[in-house]
């Protein structure tokens, strides 16, 4: 029996496995949500909104959304209302592939580790360098396409993101990274690094000294970094940008597991 023969035998079920912890572990994020249902109300002088709290058929909170607590509220709902949309692709995309509902798995809580006091402590956007685009996503802007569609697939995929957070290499020195993403249902951070101009040899010899920067502090290709290398006028496909996240991930799982 051949190599590739074994191996596909092998990652396919695994894959299959980590897929049904991410959808599985929306679908818990999902059902976390309260019950939140927004009303317009006609007063003397025009309108007011109302968002109420419901806890079963009872209701526990109302509050006007020009309160404190009805912005909370509204921005909880909008939360609520994208992770409903990312669980709704999750959901289609596991019946286009395997043509069954996804079972229901068990997911590890991880809680708050190194990692994720890690990723929360990050700030974003730290890189000073002046933006030369007018290239935005939901009203932010990003220094290309390819940076802001990579944002774009992240949130599509439900996993949380910081752009060009600001960390500290092995020397000391700062470096603000594309991106870093964090995988809350593995417990795995990522760094991301876009390179839009792989056609340009010099431009790829001028980054070869971060990356080794990287490697010195501790961010390992294959393990907990990854460089996608494009040019600027080629689109993502965003399936190939979400199986070599799963690939490294899928390592990650082996090892956390002692599949391996």
């Amino acid at each position: 029996m051949g190599y590739f023969f074994i191996h596909q035998i092998y990652t396919v079920p695994m894959r299959e496995m980590l897929e049904q912890i991410h959808l599985n572990y929306i679908k818990e994020r999902y059902n976390s949500f309260p019950d939140m249902r927004l009303y317009t109300w006609k007063v003397r002088k025009g309108h007011a909104r109302v968002i109420n709290v419901y806890s079963g058929k009872r209701r526990v909170e109302s509050h006007r959304t020009d309160t404190k607590r009805g912005q909370e509220l509204l921005r909880l709902k909008d939360e609520k209302e994208r992770c409903a949309q990312i669980l709704s692709k999750l959901e289609s995309e596991w019946l286009a592939r395997y043509n069954c509902p996804c079972e229901t798995v068990k997911i590890t809580h991880y809680g708050n580790t190194e990692n994720k006091r890690f990723f929360d402590s990050l700030k974003e956007r730290q890189n000073s360098m002046e933006f030369k685009s007018d290239i935005r996503y939901r009203g932010l802007p990003y220094r290309s396409k390819l940076e802001s569609d990579f944002a774009r697939i992240m949130d599509d995929y439900g996993i949380p993101y910081k752009y060009e957070p600001e960390i500290l290499l092995f020397d000391g020195e700062r470096k603000c990274p594309d991106f870093i993403i964090y995988l809350p249902w593995l417990d795995l951070v990522i760094l991301i690094e876009i390179f839009g101009r792989c056609d340009d040899v010099n431009y790829v010899k001028k980054n070869n000294g971060k990356h080794l920067a990287y490697i010195f502090s501790g961010w390992l290709p294959g393990h907990n970094m990854l460089s996608f290398y494009y040019d600027d006028k080629t689109p993502y496909i965003p399936e190939m940008i979400m199986e070599e996240i799963e690939t490294l991930a899928l390592r990650h799982y082996l090892t956390i597991t002692g599949a391996a």
